[in-house]
């Protein structure tokens, strides 16, 4: 009797042991056909975010997604690279969101300025853009030393992009004394859309995100002087 209770408890457990061994496998091919298929899967949306100035058609192209793109099927490093070599695009990073959807995320080099000295348009970055104004942006009617140009690009890289495309040109105007000595080596005139008139320096360059705000409290077309220190400015109406 002792033996045959034996042999039954031992082949008992090989049933639940090869129950067992068949059961994980199961599980294990199961995962396997599902990543499978899931590989197979291809994009089904793709959103682009942060651009202004590069469209999302140009980006995504960059990016070489089409119809045929697996969501599993790109290195996310190397969509990015391919989306940078665009000038105009300082950043990338990829989402993949549910439903299987992408997500492009730049960063721009913001266009500031056409320089009709170098006959190209000035990105955030400092780096030159060939091509005519094809953003409706201010254009840099003269020469500015370098030393000054590197200040002006980046005190004018923070001010409001609105802001910005209501300057309709800037003129590099230092002023110097009787004997040639530079008073103020960082100033600039910008003729504003509206019809006024901007004096500014580098120093002073972030009152321009205050523009808007200062010409609706005097509500009159004139010379803004904007180059006085202590956040100071001087108003004249044209024709006093």
């Amino acid at each position: 009797m002792d033996n045959k209770r034996t042999k039954t408890k031992k082949v008992v457990k090989r049933r639940l042991r090869w129950q067992g061994v068949f059961f994980l496998a199961s599980i294990c091919a199961g995962f396997f056909f599902l990543f499978q298929a899931a590989m197979q899967v291809e994009i089904k949306t793709v959103k682009v975010s942060g651009n202004e100035y590069v469209k999302d058609a140009q980006i995504i192209k960059n990016a070489g997604f089409n119809e045929s793109v697996k969501y599993f099927g790109f290195k996310s490093k190397k969509v990015c690279e391919d989306v940078v070599s665009d000038p105009l695009i300082k950043n990338c990073k990829i989402k993949r969101g549910l439903g299987f959807q992408i997500e492009i995320v730049v960063e721009e080099n913001i266009p500031l300025f056409f320089y009709s000295s170098e006959s190209s348009i000035v990105l955030s970055d400092k780096s030159f853009v060939d091509g005519t104004n094809l953003y409706g942006l201010p254009t840099l009617i003269n020469f500015v030393p370098e030393d000054v140009f590197s200040e002006f690009v980046d005190r004018l890289a923070g001010i409001d992009g609105d802001i910005i495309r209501s300057i309709g040109e800037i003129e590099y105007s230092p002023t110097t004394s009787a004997n040639g000595t530079y008073i103020d080596k960082e100033r600039f005139i910008m003729d504003m859309n509206d019809g006024n008139t901007v004096i500014i320096n580098n120093r002073n360059m972030s009152i321009l995100n205050r523009y808007k705000k200062i010409y609706a409290s005097i509500d009159k077309l004139g010379v803004y002087n904007f180059d006085c220190d202590y956040d100071n400015y001087i108003f004249t109406e044209y024709g006093e």
